[in-house]
This record gives C-alpha cells, structure tokens and sequence, in this order.
C-alpha cells in the first residue's frame, strides 16, 4: 500500500514537473509563426458543440515582427485584417499586439504605445491599458494563431477563428472545397480543448515564473518604470490638453468657430425624409441628386429652389418643389 501511495505522488509530481517544464511562453511559441497571408477557419459550435465550420471572408495577414521596443526580449507582432489583399484602403485596421507579461506571456494583447513620437523618443514607450482593445488577443500554437475576443481571464473568453499559413489565397471551386471541408477539419483539431490546456498549463507556470521573476530587484524596478512612463506621458497629455482650453487663444478660436457654424447655417436649409422611402434632392437646374434615405436628415443649399423625386435619374424640372430660394434658411423642411 505504502509502495503504490508513494508511486501515485511521484507520477503526479512527474507529471506536473513535466508541464511546468514544457509548457512555452508565447514569445517562444512565436518563433514558428510566419510573415505571410493566413486563412481564417471559423470556430463557431452548434447547441451540441460540433463545428459549424466556414471561412472568414477578410483577409489576415501578418505584416511584420519586431523585436519589442521595451525590452527586446519579446516582440512586437503586427496583423492585418480587412477586405482588400493590397491593404490600399483600409490599412488602419493593421494592428499591433504585444507580450502580456514581461516574465512569461500566455497571450499577445492588442495595444499602442501612449503618447506622439516625440513623447515617447524623449519619455519612453509604455503599452497603453484600454479595455476596449485589451480584449483582444492572440495566442501562437504550433505555427497557428488562435484569435481571442471579449478575454477576461483564462477561463472567459471567445474562440474566434484559429489562422493557417497559407502560401497562396485560395479563390473560386478550391475556396469553396475548403469551406465544405472546414468542419472537419476544426473536429479533427479541436481547438478549444487545444486552447484551453494550453492556457491552464502555462497560466500555472506563469504564477511561478512571474513571482520569481519580481524577486530580482531589476525587474520589479523596470516594471514599475514602464508604469511611471506611462502615467507621466498620460500626465503631459492632460496637461496640455488643460493648458490648450484654459488659454486665451483656444477660446478664442472656439467663440469663432461657433460664429462660422451659425452663419453656415444661415445658408442652408434641413430637410427631414418622412416618406418611408429614399428621395432625391435637386437643386434648380440640376441633374445629379443628393440622397435623404427613408426616416434620414439632408441639407441644401437654400439660396436655390429646391425640387425631390424618388428617383436618382431625375433631375429638378421633373420633382416637386420643396423649397423656394431664399426662403427657408436655417430652418428645417419635412417632407412626407
């Protein structure tokens, strides 16, 4: 009995041993990650939590990996997401995601760095805390990168989609083929359980890590000076901001933007659409019209008679009057 009890307290210690030791922070896990274009498998379940499986239809890509700004230890990881593969219009949506701890990461949190270039050339970079950004997370595993929303702690969170590499994006029967197979695929991976152990293991040797970590006199101090830049570049900006409305010339400016916004006004008319259907605007003389969708608000020139239709291939001699020139401005129109 004595012999079995003492084998059963060394397997577990083995095995907890075994995950403590294994288990990779994410800055290690990053090094299979690729730069390059991934394909985003959906990880939503039905009632009974099998895979409904699909495709994202946005483009993900990591764009690039720096070497963190703060430390040089961890990195700075930048992903992509939108509609357009060329990322001309819409490349604000490239976001930037950094370590979530300094000792050892479980996840990579969206973030910016707080204040200008000049602040931070001068001050220093310090990650800025938001709640509504800090919810959004990454997580590297075996070369793939699991996509986090609404994250609270380890056990609270939203699976989005699990990204592939892919050397090239798929279009077309080999895109629709990949979709039909995507439910099978997420079964056979299992992401959420991949997920979770993953994260329960290395939470666990992150308590370690960490409370060890802050014993070395250095750490604690270059945290805590992260924290001091932080609030001093958050400090500055208020500052200035107070200083800007405090002074005589913001005033000023804004007694004066007032006055334009109100003699603007003067020069045109609102109208209120409350026909329950789109109309069309058209000033005298005019062929191209300015949409007021159903229930919306619109303004005119109201120096000009004014004419609607509902249809966007008319123009002013075949609406009907709304407003005649010189007549309704700075006032409201309704049109029902």
């Amino acid at each position: 009995m004595k012999t079995t009890l003492v084998l059963i307290f060394s397997l577990l210690f083995l095995g907890y041993e075994g995950i403590s030791q294994d288990v990779k922070h994410q800055t290690e896990e990053l090094a299979t990650i690729k730069i390059g274009s991934y394909r985003p498998y959906l990880t939503k379940r039905d009632d009974k939590g099998k895979y409904q499986g699909g495709l994202s239809s946005l483009v993900y890509e990591i764009v690039d990996i720096k070497d963190y700004r703060i430390d040089g230890k961890h990195k700075e990881v930048y992903l992509y997401f939108g509609e357009n593969a060329d990322r001309s219009s819409d490349g604000y949506k490239k976001k930037m995601y950094l370590t979530g701890n300094l000792a050892f990461p479980i996840t990579y949190v969206q973030k910016v760095f707080e204040g200008n270039k000049t602040m931070q050339e001068e001050i220093g970079f310090a990650p800025r805390i938001n709640r509504y950004s800090d919810v959004h997370r990454l997580v590297f595993l075996d070369g793939r990168i699991y996509v986090l929303e609404d994250w609270k702690d380890k056990d609270n969170y939203e699976l989005k989609m699990v990204l592939e590499f892919q050397e090239k994006r798929l279009t077309g029967l080999k895109l629709m083929k990949e979709v039909m197979k995507s439910p099978k695929k997420m079964e056979a991976l299992q992401p959420h359980k991949i997920l979770q152990k993953y994260l329960d293991q290395a939470y666990a040797k992150q308590q370690k890590v960490y409370a060890k970590w802050l014993q070395n006199t250095d750490n604690k101090r270059f945290e805590e000076n992260i924290e001091a830049t932080r609030k001093l570049i958050i400090g500055a900006i208020n500052k200035q901001r107070d200083d800007w409305y405090n002074s005589a010339e913001y005033k000023r400016i804004k007694e004066n933007n007032q006055y334009f916004a109100q003699h603007q006004q003067q020069n045109y008319t609102t109208v209120n659409n409350r026909t329950g259907r789109d109309i069309y605007i058209y000033a005298e003389g005019s062929s191209n019209g300015s949409r007021v969708s159903a229930n919306g608000s619109g303004r005119c020139d109201c120096k000009k008679n004014q004419y609607y239709s509902f249809s966007g291939n008319s123009s002013a001699s075949q609406g009907t009057l709304i407003i005649s020139a010189n007549q309704n401005c700075g006032q409201q129109v309704t049109v029902e």
